[in-house]
């Protein structure tokens, strides 16, 4: 609850010095493998976001470096996003040595974006906690007691307390082919990279959405690296649609090439435990948005190809996005 008050503060104190920030969207993810029948590797995860509208784009200090921004809109995010890592067997209290650390990852972040009609940049900046620090430990025990669901015995064995700064950035381009028996459809390509002491990578995939009233803007996003979720082409478009609904099934696949992820690799500054990790990793993934008038909703379901060397099966993850889209 702490870390919400101070979320909302930040929000609070940012918008009363500007005076003219205005509300986009706000963003609640929920994300669990529960929904592929496990639980373990990313078991899971939450954040909540929210996406104002930037009317002071000269301002140099917000501004994306070497990206003009006269003919784009501005907006600014800010989320409070928490994960949760875990070994396979969460019976044992000892150390499972070919396994994953157990691991939290606590973080505040602000995120800048300059979006058009056809290209969208995002730069965030990353700031929390990894380790005990993070009260993962507790929420993960809270969550089981509440369920009825075994105590993870483990986390004794958790990576020690560091304090996480990530910087990345991430570029989506937008395409959209003829309408095709009345059923449109958009292609999001997108190029990125991760730079901090949580992770560097660098990543790539493409998105292909059809539908119905298919939204203007870059898409469903999961809990990622530099993206944040339905972040719109221009300033209301999605609130002042043609249509108050819209359906759209998607597809997508991607992959990253991982140089460091200290959910792998352990802690940067102190020993603990690790594992070996693949420098490759690919994903693909399903889903569908619907919204009708101010009230959205995504499912993404993502099938993750093997992340280290000795893990005996690839891990899956389900997300479930609930939206509220300001009106004018």
């Amino acid at each position: 609850m702490k870390y919400l008050f101070l979320l909302l503060l930040i929000i609070n104190v940012a918008g009363a010095e500007e005076g003219e920030w205005e509300p986009e969207r706000i963003n609640f993810y929920f994300e669990n493998d529960v929904f592929f029948g496990t639980d373990s590797d990313y078991t899971d995860g939450s954040r909540l976001s929210i996406l104002m509208y930037r009317p002071d784009a000269d301002e140099k200090w917000l501004g994306i470096p070497f990206l003009e921004g006269s003919d784009r809109t501005d907006f600014i995010s800010f989320s409070l996003t928490q994960k949760i890592y875990t070994p396979d067997d969460l019976t044992q209290k000892e150390l499972i040595e070919d396994d994953r650390p157990y691991a939290g990852w606590l973080y505040l972040e602000m995120g800048l974006h300059q979006s058009s009609e056809t290209d969208l940049d995002s730069m965030m900046i990353q700031v929390g906690a990894v380790g005990p620090a993070s009260h993962m430990e507790q929420l993960q025990k809270y969550i089981h007691d509440k369920l009825g669901s075994e105590e993870p015995k483990g986390w004794s064995n958790q990576l020690n307390n560091e304090v996480g700064i990530q910087l990345n950035y991430q570029h989506k381009w937008r395409y959209l082919p003829e309408p095709l028996w009345g059923i449109e459809s958009s292609v999001v390509p997108y190029l990125g990279g991760e730079l901090g002491n949580v992770a560097v990578k660098a990543n790539a995939g493409v998105l292909l959405r059809v539908g119905w009233n298919v939204p203007e803007d870059f898409g469903s996003s999961a809990i990622n690296g530099a993206s944040e979720n339905g972040i719109p082409v221009r300033r209301r478009c999605l609130f002042t649609a043609s249509e108050p609904w819209s359906l759209s099934f998607s597809l997508s696949a991607g992959g990253s090439l991982v140089a460091r992820d200290i959910f792998l690799d352990g802690n940067t500054f102190s020993e603990s435990h690790s594992v070996e990790k693949n420098l490759l990793k690919g994903y693909g993934s399903f889903g569908f948005s619907g919204r009708y008038k101010n009230f959205n909703i995504d499912y993404i379901g993502t099938y993750n190809s093997k992340e280290f060397k000795s893990e005996e099966k690839a891990h899956s993850v389900g997300s479930l996005i609930f939206s509220y889209i300001y009106p004018l």
